[in-house]
């Protein structure tokens, strides 16, 4: 059973990392000091009271993304928290 759940974990934490049928652009930081991460809507909602309430309120673009804006987050900040 221990074994299953650790599967299950790497399997989100993969899903973190991965780049494709992402639906979430979150741009973290302000320039010189940004970065744009890309995510899965469904993982943020579930992992984050802020992200479900965020996502909520945000329309998708003409090709079905949302963009978040956390310019008050630096990078190293949001790795954190996003993991």
């Amino acid at each position: 059973m221990i074994k299953f759940f650790e599967k299950l974990s790497n399997d989100c934490l993969e899903l973190l990392d991965d780049k494709e049928d992402f639906n979430v652009i979150i741009n973290v930081g302000e320039s010189p000091n940004n970065k744009i991460f890309q995510a899965h809507t469904n993982i943020l909602r579930y992992r984050s009271l802020y992200f479900r309430i965020e996502l909520a309120n945000i329309s998708k673009d003409t090709n079905n993304i949302k963009t978040i804006n956390l310019k008050h987050v630096s990078i190293q900040q949001f790795e954190i928290i996003i993991r």
